[in-house]
């Protein structure tokens, strides 16, 4: 086990949910009250601070909440909020969208971040693409976040294009389902 091991997991819980037509982060899930809600209860036996990203403290469970220093919606300013707010090294990343990952592949990606000596950003490579809201990313990156939000640059892929970025491959794309339409809810909800 690391010295300091990743302590801070953040879910990103702040995004409009224009093509769900309602807050995808309040839908109910499972036996779960809301898709944030198991999240949140997925992530805290394996991390000693969970965090939601919000715009507004919009839960019901009592969960710590970041709220978003800029006005827009996008993950690099959750990104931004999250270093600017936190006194962490790294924090792991979970999408509010994502109920179907599973606590063995957020394991996985923590032993393989450690593996890879800790690069700034460690995100899952799925066969339907990069996932870059499920990763590791170091607080090191701030500056180059920063610098993109000056630009009103807000597309991820321009952060992972810049920082020291490492991938992790995934086998089951499944795992990697996100809800953004209610056709997709419907599908993926038990």
């Amino acid at each position: 086990m690391p010295n300091n091991p990743l302590q801070t997991a953040v879910i990103f819980a702040g995004g409009k949910s224009s093509r769900m037509g309602r807050d995808k982060a309040l839908l109910p899930f499972g036996d779960s009250s809301s898709m944030a809600a198991l999240q949140y209860r997925k992530l805290q036996p394996l991390f000693q601070h969970v965090y939601l990203s919000a715009k507004t403290d919009k839960f019901d469970f009592g969960a710590p909440v970041l709220l978003d220093r800029y006005p827009e919606s996008s993950p690099m300013v959750a990104l931004a909020s999250l270093f600017e707010i936190l006194d962490t090294e790294a924090a792991f990343i979970l999408s509010v969208d994502m109920p179907l990952i599973e606590t063995s592949d957020i394991e996985r990606m923590r032993t393989y971040y450690y593996q890879q000596l800790q690069p700034d950003i460690l995100i899952a490579q799925s066969p339907r693409g990069s996932e870059p809201l499920f990763g590791i990313y170091r607080s090191s990156i701030l500056p180059q976040i920063q610098d993109l939000l000056r630009q009103d640059i807000h597309k991820i892929g321009a952060l992972l294009e810049r920082a020291q970025t490492k991938r992790l491959s995934f086998a089951d794309s499944r795992h990697f389902a996100n809800v953004n339409t209610p056709k997709e809810y419907q599908s993926i909800h038990p």
